[in-house]
């Protein structure tokens, strides 16, 4: 083999192995620690992570406010560099929303931007503003 082949296989080795070395690994259902659900706390949460600035349903349109804010159905347009994202539906209907995710499914998907068949949210969902937050504080 000439020194170009070798030059092309040794770099496609190692840009592999970078590939491999950095590619998110999902959260296992071993590392959740015990958990006992606290409304208020996922309030709090809720407010402070701006969930509904993205996910409640637009009226007329636009962004909700006030109470509209709490209808978690998607459906809101982001123009970004990368085409139009249409925010997903995140509430609790088993169907149309995430109700039927299981507790592990949610974590990967908010810390680690996973989805729970194995897509990745990159470049659309911020889930790198929550992938230091405790486990307990996203459960």
């Amino acid at each position: 083999m000439g020194r170009g082949v070798v030059a092309v296989a040794c770099a496609a080795a190692v840009a592999l192995a970078a590939w491999w070395l950095t590619a998110t690994q999902p959260i296992a259902a071993a590392d959740l620690p015990d958990h006992v659900a606290n409304p208020r706390a996922g309030e709090r949460i809720f407010q402070l992570g701006g969930c509904a600035s993205c996910h409640a349903s637009p009226v007329n349109g636009k962004r909700a406010k006030g109470a509209d804010k709490l209808r978690l159905g998607g459906g809101l347009e982001l123009y970004t560099p990368y085409g139009i994202f249409r925010v997903p539906n995140i509430s609790p209907d088993t169907k149309d929303g995430i109700g039927g995710w299981s507790m592990l499914e949610f974590v990967n998907a908010m810390q680690r931007g996973i989805a729970p068949d194995g897509r990745h949210y990159y470049p659309s969902f911020p889930y790198t503003s929550y992938a230091k937050m405790a486990v307990q504080d996203v459960m």
